[in-house]
């Protein structure tokens, strides 16, 4: 039987389990999940309101649990009435009856951070050429474009130098 050689590269994620797995564990957020997923579970209008803090259950209990949201000032009306809806959507994300109460305080929710665009010039004809014969076997008209995209993005990353 052969061994995996130790030189292939390994998810960043394997390695970070063992130092943030403990944190998480001793907050209740069910290995950090429920931070990950946030605004999928919950969507972007909430999720850019509240963040979770912690999870605590009753004791000896796995289910009825207390959801600890730090939330802004201006948001924690819109949440009050939105409960219901976030403790539907959170227990259908975890896919048993985990919460049951909604715990807000006000807090400071740090914005999104978006990634700058910088403006793409136009390539030269013959990298333009040479990209559609690269991708020109892409049937996927989504993944086409983003394949053109990164290669016009390379062609000019390689162009500069």
């Amino acid at each position: 039987m052969e061994y995996p050689s130790k030189n292939f590269p390994v998810r960043l994620g394997v390695h970070t389990q063992k130092i943030v797995k403990p944190i998480f564990k001793e907050r209740g957020l069910m290995e950090g999940r429920i931070i990950i997923h946030w605004s999928q579970i919950v969507g972007e209008k909430f999720s850019r309101l509240a963040l979770p803090e912690k999870i605590t259950f009753p004791r000896g209990k796995k289910t009825e649990g207390t959801l600890h949201l730090n939330v802004t000032s201006s948001g924690a009306l819109l949440l009050q009435y939105a409960q219901d809806l976030i403790l539907e959507q959170v227990n259908t994300y975890f896919g048993y009856k985990a919460l049951s109460t909604l715990r807000m305080t006000h807090g400071f929710i740090p914005p999104e951070e978006s990634v700058p665009s910088f403006p793409l010039s136009s390539i030269s004809p013959e990298d333009k050429q040479w990209l559609e014969s690269q991708i020109g076997g892409v049937h996927d008209s989504e993944l086409k474009e983003c394949l053109e995209k990164l290669g016009e993005a390379v062609c000019q990353c390689v162009g500069e130098e």
